[in-house]
Formats: structure tokens, sequence, C-alpha cells
């Protein structure tokens, strides 16, 4: 399996960047996620890592080896790369075997290997008895595994993962989950998932890449993405919460900071570069308690969620703000009471 780098990536469609100078390290084996709102740039990334798009700028290598940069474009067919759609792209007129073994085909492998690697990456997505039946006799679930076997059958050095789970009901996409985790930890194959889903990604991924306008925004591990969000567009994008407006009063080195918020001061969490003065503070459910004497909110909206209730308030401070909480849904509070902020990550304003 190989490494890959991207450096000073960049892609313009005409007047528009799609890519925005991308530095991206990930490591032999990895499964990285690129997670972003849709027109972000992450399918433009996956393009240009497949080779179906040139680069306007910057560089990309597979173990050191440049693939594409300037005056240098490997094609496709020469990467070993595999892609798995978000469509799947399967023939209808063929059967399971020969839709696996279509790679096979194109690049002139035949007889016994052919037979060995059809039947060995059947195996591998468990559907060994179903080589001969044609796509429209499967599920959605056996068709994206069909999709993956096309996959693998090549022994690709990198596996590309376009919103593969986007056409699959609920419990489909769980089983699916469950599915790449289990190919991951058999083939070791780096695996690059692109999602705009951050549910899917945080089960999923060693590590989140998030996109925003066509720039790398953070690359961290899916705890530390939530946990210490490095701009208000990963705060607000991963996990639920909010992002709301505050001054830090001092910023003691040790990893936490005095706060003024919705009148009162309060330490919280943050990173090394927060300084006093204006800041934005992420807020999570579980940072939030009731208290008998604390900060008044009023009740915006509840949801049953089944054990609890979602709450939506607004301090009375700072009406405009919105606030979740996370309560037993047996003795939800009246339309008014008070909280008390135990906890939430401060960023730079």
């Amino acid at each position: 399996m190989a490494a890959l780098s991207l450096r000073g990536l960049v892609k313009r469609f005409g007047a528009v960047t799609a890519v925005d100078r991308v530095d991206l390290e990930i490591a032999n084996g990895e499964f990285l996620a690129l997670l972003g709102p849709s027109g972000c740039g992450k399918t433009t990334v996956l393009r240009l890592i497949a080779g179906f798009e040139k680069p306007s700028a910057g560089e990309i290598a597979f173990d050191g080896t440049v693939v594409s940069g300037a005056g240098m474009h490997l094609p496709p067919e020469r990467r070993r790369v595999g892609i798995v759609f978000q469509s799947y792209a399967l023939w209808p007129h063929m059967s399971v075997a020969r839709n696996v073994g279509y790679p096979l085909e194109v690049a002139k492998v035949r007889g016994r290997e052919y037979d060995r690697r059809v039947a060995a990456a059947l195996e591998t997505v468990g559907l060994a008895g179903l080589a001969a039946r044609r796509p429209a006799e499967l599920s959605g679930g056996q068709r994206q595994r069909v999709a993956l076997a096309r996959c693998l059958v090549m022994t690709p050095s990198v596996v590309l993962l376009d919103e593969p789970l986007a056409n699959l009901d609920v419990h489909l996409r769980a089983a699916m989950e469950d599915e790449f985790r289990r190919l991951h930890a058999e083939t070791g194959a780096t695996m690059v998932y692109i999602t705009h889903d951050q549910a899917e990604a945080m089960a999923l991924a060693d590590r989140i890449a998030v996109l925003d306008g066509g720039r790398l925004v953070q690359a961290a591990t899916p705890e530390r993405l939530y946990s210490e969000p490095a701009a208000p567009m990963v705060a607000g994008f991963i996990g639920e919460g909010a992002v709301v407006d505050a001054r830090v009063v001092a910023a003691d080195g040790d990893g936490r900071c005095a706060v003024r918020l919705y009148g009162r001061e309060m330490r919280l969490r943050c990173g090394a570069g927060v300084r006093p003065g204006p800041a934005k503070v992420c807020i999570r459910p579980e940072d939030i308690g009731v208290v008998e004497t604390g900060i008044p909110v009023a009740v915006r909206r509840r949801r049953y969620k089944g054990g609890y209730s979602a709450i939506d308030v607004a301090p009375v401070a700072a009406p405009d703000d919105r606030l979740l909480l996370r309560l037993p849904a047996a003795s939800p509070p009246g339309d008014g009471f008070e909280i008390e902020i135990a906890d939430g990550w401060v960023m730079p304003g």
C-alpha cells in the first residue's frame, strides 16, 4: 500500500478555485476521511488523486514518487488506484463475477489467475455464492459489495471511496460501515473516504480532513476534531453544539483560560494560540447542566429523542444564541430555568 502526499495542491476551473493550496500527508495503510459540505472541493481532491484531473499547481506523490506535478501526470490506469463510486457503476448485463473481473479483462489477465482473483475478491466481501447473478437481482448492500470486490480485485495501492453509502438506508449503512472497517483491517489498504456525513467519518476514519471552500481547515483524529476544533467552521460542522461569542480575560498557559460569557466569568479549555480579547467558544450538550442558580435561559424548542429530550435554549443575556441540552425525557424542565457551563473549547475570535 502507498503513502500519499498532497503538496500545495490547487485546482482551478476557469475563474473558480475548487481546491486551494491543500497540504496533506496520508500515511501508508491509513483510513482518512475527507469531510465537508457540498461544494467544498472533496470530490475534486479525489479526482486529482485518481488522476482524472490535472492539478493547476502543486503536486501529488505516492510513496515519495510524484504522479502529478509540473510537467508530470501519470494516467489513472498506471496509478494502481481503486475507486468505489456512489452509484456503484455496475454493468447491468454482466454477471457479478464478470463485473468484478472486468478490470482484469482490461489488464489482459486470463485463465486460472483471472478465476483465482475474482473468486478471492468475492470471498473477501462475502459474495462467493452470488457470482452468477446479475446486479438487478441483488440488494443495495450486495451491489455495494460487488463494487468493492471490483475495486479490490486489482490489489490497488490506494482505495478511494466517493460517498459510497449515500444511496443506502440507515440499516444498510450501519452494516456497510462494519464491512469497510473489516476490509480495512484485513487488507491494510490506504483508504480515502469522501463524505459530507460527519457521523460516517467519525465512525470509520483514523483521521478526518475537513475542507471548506477548497481549503483544508483541520486534519486530526475524530476525538481531537470533536474536543478541540481549530476553527468555528469545524466546531459547527462536527458534532452537535453551539459556537458563541465570548471574551478571553486571561490565558494562563495551562490549557485553560478565563472567559467572560453571559455576564459570568468561567475557566474553559483553550489552545496555545488564544490571547486576551474577543473569542469564540464551542459548547457541546454534555458541557451544560441544569442548576438552581446560574445562567437564566428560555426554552425555544423541545424534541423527544426516545431516551432523552433535546432542548434548544436561549440565554436571557444573549437571546440570539442557541444552546443544546440533552435531558432525561421523563422530567423535562419548564419554559425557563438556569444552567451552568462546566466546560467548552475556546478558539481565537
